[in-house]
């Protein structure tokens, strides 16, 4: 049972655990925003469109940036999916979501590590930003109580009903 003098009445969902912000929505939005833009020039090219009117928004899809999008997207998914009927794997999985959250941003300035190497002081302006973004995202689930108290919540199971004649 979840302290409710911790958080206003309004930040529960009707299964009396904490529900998800605007901050973690806005974090999963970021941490996926290469698969989403993906799927946004998709939807424009099938307009007819023929994608970016700018070339260089092109670069910012790159293909191994992707795999840094699964953890977020997969955390995205668990969340929609946080009823007392989930099964145990969801339940693994968004008591583990700081953890894959995390492992969504180290994965992430791993491969732009491996993609542009070091040199913090060549990158473009964007880049920094985005580094730092992360960074701060980081912080966030290391340090924010509410990330801690989001992630230990998850509905209770439902109860069996009593058989008849027990």
């Amino acid at each position: 049972m979840p302290d409710h003098t911790r958080y206003d009445h309004t930040r529960y969902d009707r299964y009396d655990v904490l529900r998800p912000n605007w901050a973690f929505w806005a974090m999963v939005l970021f941490l996926s925003r290469h698969l989403i833009f993906l799927l946004l020039l998709g939807v424009s090219h099938g307009r007819g469109a023929g994608g970016p009117a700018n070339p260089s928004l092109g670069a910012l899809i790159e293909p191994i940036y992707f795999i840094s999008d699964i953890p977020a997207l997969v955390l995205a998914y668990v969340a929609g999916n946080r009823v007392p009927a989930a099964g145990n794997a969801l339940r693994f999985l968004w008591h583990n979501g700081r953890a894959i959250l995390i492992l969504s941003i180290v994965t992430y300035l791993g491969l732009m590590v491996f993609k542009l190497g070091t040199g913090v002081f060549d990158f473009h302006l964007l880049t920094v930003a985005i580094i730092v973004i992360n960074l701060v995202i980081l912080a966030a689930l290391l340090t924010n109580g509410y990330f801690r108290d989001l992630f230990d919540q998850f509905p209770a199971r439902a109860r069996a009903p009593p058989k008849p004649g027990a």
